[in-house]
């Protein structure tokens, strides 16, 4: 067999498939670490999202002749020992503020313009940022749900926050009407599991 024609996105398909793979295994080790069950709900979500992609990713690679390259991360380790920790509060696993508002995508959009990728790749890239904003989306509300929850038990950091920290009285009704509506909602599964014994 001839060797393949090497294109010169390889390097970013490859990347995209460690990231992902990565970003799956980091995301169900919290999920599997968390006591907040709607936190892990949407952890779990993304996670085997991330995950696909890293499969997803690692298949186009394949398709074009190549194999995935392993690529060690120092970090790696010290990263997923923190986030599967349960002994940790979830809000000192949060990204910081500038990490959820950075777009990664702006030049693989910009090339995906221009044509410089293959059309199946192209194809790939676009399902993939989609599917990658509407996870941010997704992960950025979980995140500020653990933030509210930790401004209205008073702490964040085992520390007391100042009154002034603390959530309005609007932010407080909008929380206890969620809160009922989970209740109502799980009050209805459960007699739903019960008529189905």
């Amino acid at each position: 067999m001839p060797t393949p024609e090497k294109p010169p996105y390889l390097g970013l398909l490859n990347a995209i498939s460690l990231a992902e793979t990565s970003a799956g295994v980091y995301l169900r080790a919290w999920a599997d670490a968390t006591d907040d069950a709607d936190l892990a709900c949407t952890l779990r979500f993304v996670a085997a999202r991330e995950s696909s992609h890293g499969e997803v990713f690692c298949r186009r690679l394949n398709e074009l002749g190549f194999d995935v390259k392993p690529k060690h991360d120092p970090a790696a380790e010290k990263r997923l020992a923190k986030l599967a920790n349960p002994k940790i509060a979830d809000i000192d696993k949060l990204p910081g503020r500038s990490e959820e508002d950075e777009d990664p995508f702006a030049e693989i959009r910009t090339n995906l313009a221009e044509g410089v990728y293959d059309p199946m790749t192209a194809n790939l890239l676009n399902w993939y940022i989609t599917e990658e904003y509407d996870s941010g989306r997704r992960l950025r509300e979980a995140y500020a749900c653990v933030r509210s929850k930790a401004n209205g038990n008073g702490k964040t950091n085992g520390h007391a926050l100042p009154s002034a920290n603390l959530p309005s009285a609007d932010a407080e009704a909008i929380m206890a009407c969620m809160t009922a509506g989970f209740t109502g909602l799980e009050k209805s599964l459960e007699k739903l599991a019960k008529a189905v014994k």
